[in-house]
Protein backbone atom coordinates (compact mmCIF):
# COMPACT_ATOMS: atom_id res chain seq x y z
CA UNK A 1 0.00 0.00 0.00
CA UNK A 2 0.84 3.53 -0.90
CA UNK A 3 2.50 5.49 2.44
CA UNK A 4 0.42 9.05 2.48
CA UNK A 5 1.82 11.99 2.70
CA UNK A 6 0.66 15.36 3.66
CA UNK A 7 3.33 18.15 2.74
CA UNK A 8 3.46 21.44 4.44
CA UNK A 9 6.10 24.66 3.56
CA UNK A 10 5.02 28.00 2.83
CA UNK A 11 7.18 28.33 -0.16
CA UNK A 12 4.75 26.65 -3.13
CA UNK A 13 8.23 25.73 -5.39
CA UNK A 14 9.54 23.65 -2.25
CA UNK A 15 5.80 21.66 -1.80
CA UNK A 16 6.16 21.44 -5.86
CA UNK A 17 9.90 20.18 -5.20
CA UNK A 18 8.51 17.72 -2.91
CA UNK A 19 5.67 16.45 -4.68
CA UNK A 20 7.88 16.11 -7.67
CA UNK A 21 10.47 13.93 -5.98
CA UNK A 22 7.64 12.03 -4.29
CA UNK A 23 6.22 11.35 -7.52
CA UNK A 24 8.90 9.83 -9.28
CA UNK A 25 9.01 6.37 -7.64
CA UNK A 26 6.07 3.81 -6.46
CA UNK A 27 4.33 3.47 -3.00
CA UNK A 28 3.82 7.50 -2.18
CA UNK A 29 0.14 9.04 -2.59
CA UNK A 30 -0.05 13.20 -1.48
CA UNK A 31 -3.49 13.61 0.18
CA UNK A 32 -3.02 17.10 0.73
CA UNK A 33 -0.95 20.29 0.40
CA UNK A 34 -0.69 23.47 3.04
CA UNK A 35 1.65 26.51 3.68
CA UNK A 36 -0.32 27.67 6.87
CA UNK A 37 0.24 25.64 10.21
CA UNK A 38 -3.17 25.85 11.29
CA UNK A 39 -4.48 24.52 8.56
CA UNK A 40 -1.79 21.79 8.13
CA UNK A 41 -3.11 20.58 11.48
CA UNK A 42 -6.83 20.92 10.20
CA UNK A 43 -5.98 18.75 7.23
CA UNK A 44 -4.02 15.94 9.43
CA UNK A 45 -7.09 15.83 10.70
CA UNK A 46 -9.16 15.11 7.34
CA UNK A 47 -7.44 13.66 5.45
CA UNK A 48 -5.42 11.04 8.10
CA UNK A 49 -1.48 10.89 5.81
CA UNK A 50 0.86 8.50 7.51
CA UNK A 51 3.70 11.00 7.37
CA UNK A 52 3.41 14.42 7.02
CA UNK A 53 6.41 16.70 5.80
CA UNK A 54 6.66 19.66 7.62
CA UNK A 55 8.65 23.16 6.51
CA UNK A 56 9.54 24.77 9.35
CA UNK A 57 8.94 28.15 8.37
CA UNK A 58 5.03 27.90 7.55
CA UNK A 59 2.85 30.71 7.87
CA UNK A 60 0.06 30.86 11.08
CA UNK A 61 2.23 29.18 13.31
CA UNK A 62 5.75 27.56 12.40
CA UNK A 63 6.07 23.83 11.49
CA UNK A 64 7.71 23.11 14.86
CA UNK A 65 4.02 23.95 16.47
CA UNK A 66 2.67 21.56 13.77
CA UNK A 67 4.44 18.95 15.20
CA UNK A 68 3.91 19.42 18.46
CA UNK A 69 0.09 19.82 18.04
CA UNK A 70 0.63 16.69 15.46
CA UNK A 71 1.67 14.49 17.76
CA UNK A 72 -1.11 15.02 20.29
CA UNK A 73 -3.99 14.21 18.22
CA UNK A 74 -5.32 11.60 19.76
CA UNK A 75 -6.30 8.60 16.94
CA UNK A 76 -4.36 10.19 13.63
CA UNK A 77 -1.18 8.18 13.75
CA UNK A 78 0.55 10.74 11.88
CA UNK A 79 4.61 10.82 12.26
CA UNK A 80 6.15 14.02 11.17
CA UNK A 81 9.01 14.55 9.33
CA UNK A 82 10.77 18.28 9.28
CA UNK A 83 12.25 19.17 7.17
CA UNK A 84 14.41 22.76 7.82
CA UNK A 85 17.45 24.71 6.50
CA UNK A 86 18.07 25.40 10.61
CA UNK A 87 20.96 24.12 11.78
CA UNK A 88 20.52 25.51 15.41
CA UNK A 89 20.41 22.94 18.03
CA UNK A 90 17.90 24.54 19.84
CA UNK A 91 14.74 23.62 16.96
CA UNK A 92 16.83 20.21 16.61
CA UNK A 93 15.26 19.90 20.67
CA UNK A 94 12.14 21.22 20.12
CA UNK A 95 11.21 19.10 17.00
CA UNK A 96 12.18 16.06 18.73
CA UNK A 97 11.35 17.00 21.99
CA UNK A 98 7.70 17.57 20.01
CA UNK A 99 7.04 14.18 18.81
CA UNK A 100 9.21 14.57 14.96
CA UNK A 101 9.91 11.08 13.65
CA UNK A 102 12.54 12.70 11.37
CA UNK A 103 14.74 16.05 11.13
CA UNK A 104 16.16 16.25 7.70
CA UNK A 105 17.98 19.31 6.46
CA UNK A 106 16.99 20.84 3.19
CA UNK A 107 20.07 19.77 1.68
CA UNK A 108 18.78 16.54 1.68
CA UNK A 109 19.15 14.31 -1.13
CA UNK A 110 15.77 12.77 -3.18
CA UNK A 111 16.37 9.53 -2.43
CA UNK A 112 17.27 9.85 1.16
CA UNK A 113 14.27 11.95 1.51
CA UNK A 114 12.07 9.13 0.18
CA UNK A 115 13.53 6.61 2.03
CA UNK A 116 13.49 8.81 5.30
CA UNK A 117 9.78 8.78 4.94
CA UNK A 118 9.39 5.07 4.45
CA UNK A 119 11.19 4.59 7.80
CA UNK A 120 9.10 6.54 9.78
CA UNK A 121 6.43 4.91 8.20
CA UNK A 122 7.31 2.08 9.17
CA UNK A 123 7.45 4.00 12.76
CA UNK A 124 11.57 4.53 12.84
CA UNK A 125 13.47 7.56 13.21
CA UNK A 126 15.56 9.16 10.55
CA UNK A 127 18.17 11.65 10.97
CA UNK A 128 20.23 13.77 7.92
CA UNK A 129 24.03 13.38 8.43
CA UNK A 130 23.77 17.27 9.64
CA UNK A 131 20.93 16.72 12.06
CA UNK A 132 23.16 13.41 13.60
CA UNK A 133 26.37 15.61 14.27
CA UNK A 134 23.43 17.75 16.68
CA UNK A 135 22.51 14.42 18.12
CA UNK A 136 25.93 13.86 18.77
CA UNK A 137 26.51 17.15 20.61
CA UNK A 138 23.62 17.10 22.94
CA UNK A 139 24.68 13.49 23.65
CA UNK A 140 28.36 14.01 24.04
CA UNK A 141 27.99 17.16 25.96
CA UNK A 142 25.90 18.35 29.70
CA UNK A 143 21.72 18.75 29.20
CA UNK A 144 20.53 21.83 29.16
CA UNK A 145 17.58 20.66 31.17
CA UNK A 146 17.36 18.32 34.00
CA UNK A 147 15.19 15.69 32.71
CA UNK A 148 12.18 14.35 35.27
CA UNK A 149 13.14 11.61 38.00
CA UNK A 150 11.83 8.53 37.17
CA UNK A 151 9.55 6.55 39.69
CA UNK A 152 12.32 3.96 39.95
CA UNK A 153 15.94 3.92 39.34
CA UNK A 154 16.38 2.29 35.51
CA UNK A 155 18.28 -1.01 35.32
CA UNK A 156 21.37 -0.67 33.47
CA UNK A 157 19.53 -2.64 30.10
CA UNK A 158 16.72 -0.30 30.61
CA UNK A 159 19.76 2.69 30.23
CA UNK A 160 20.96 0.87 27.49
CA UNK A 161 17.72 0.26 25.62
CA UNK A 162 16.64 4.06 26.01
CA UNK A 163 19.72 5.00 24.83
CA UNK A 164 19.08 3.16 21.63
CA UNK A 165 15.34 4.42 21.15
CA UNK A 166 16.98 8.06 21.43
CA UNK A 167 18.79 7.09 18.03
CA UNK A 168 15.90 5.82 16.30
CA UNK A 169 16.57 2.12 16.42
CA UNK A 170 13.42 -0.12 16.04
CA UNK A 171 12.30 -3.18 18.53
CA UNK A 172 13.74 -5.58 16.00
CA UNK A 173 17.04 -3.86 15.58
CA UNK A 174 17.52 -3.34 19.43
CA UNK A 175 16.86 -7.23 19.54
CA UNK A 176 19.33 -8.01 17.16
CA UNK A 177 21.93 -6.03 18.64
CA UNK A 178 21.19 -7.08 22.31
CA UNK A 179 20.77 -10.66 21.75
CA UNK A 180 17.05 -10.86 22.97
CA UNK A 181 13.37 -11.33 21.36
CA UNK A 182 11.63 -8.78 20.16
CA UNK A 183 8.89 -9.33 22.65
CA UNK A 184 11.62 -8.68 25.46
CA UNK A 185 12.29 -5.91 24.38
CA UNK A 186 8.92 -4.57 24.32
CA UNK A 187 8.77 -5.08 27.49
CA UNK A 188 11.90 -3.27 28.69
CA UNK A 189 10.49 -0.07 26.89
CA UNK A 190 7.43 -0.38 28.49
CA UNK A 191 9.23 -0.70 31.58
CA UNK A 192 11.19 1.94 30.74
CA UNK A 193 7.88 4.49 29.88
CA UNK A 194 6.52 3.75 32.69
CA UNK A 195 9.48 4.53 35.04
CA UNK A 196 10.05 7.72 33.35
CA UNK A 197 6.24 8.75 32.75
CA UNK A 198 6.44 8.59 29.29
CA UNK A 199 3.34 8.65 27.28
CA UNK A 200 5.54 7.04 23.91
CA UNK A 201 8.46 6.11 22.69
CA UNK A 202 9.39 10.11 21.64
CA UNK A 203 8.81 11.13 25.05
CA UNK A 204 11.10 8.12 26.29
CA UNK A 205 13.67 9.29 23.82
CA UNK A 206 13.43 12.84 24.95
CA UNK A 207 13.99 11.81 28.26
CA UNK A 208 17.03 9.80 27.37
CA UNK A 209 18.38 12.35 25.13
CA UNK A 210 18.29 14.74 28.24
CA UNK A 211 19.42 12.52 30.68
CA UNK A 212 22.40 12.09 28.83
CA UNK A 213 22.35 8.68 28.21
CA UNK A 214 25.00 7.30 25.53
CA UNK A 215 23.93 4.86 22.63
CA UNK A 216 25.83 1.67 22.19
CA UNK A 217 28.71 2.29 19.47
CA UNK A 218 28.16 0.42 16.17
CA UNK A 219 28.14 -3.42 15.97
CA UNK A 220 28.14 -3.53 19.93
CA UNK A 221 25.35 -4.41 21.98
Amino acid sequence: MSIRVLVADADEVVRVGLRTILSRERGFLIVGESGDGRNTVGLVRTTRPDVCVVGTSLTGFGGLEVVRQVAALPGTGCRAVVLTGSTADDDFRTAMGGGAHAYLHKSVTPRLLRQSIRLVAAGAYALSPAAAGSLRDLLDGPPRHAPPEPRRPLSPRERQVAAMVAVGRTDREIACSTGVSVSAVKKTVSGCRRKVRAKNRVQLARWAWQSGLEPPSPGGP
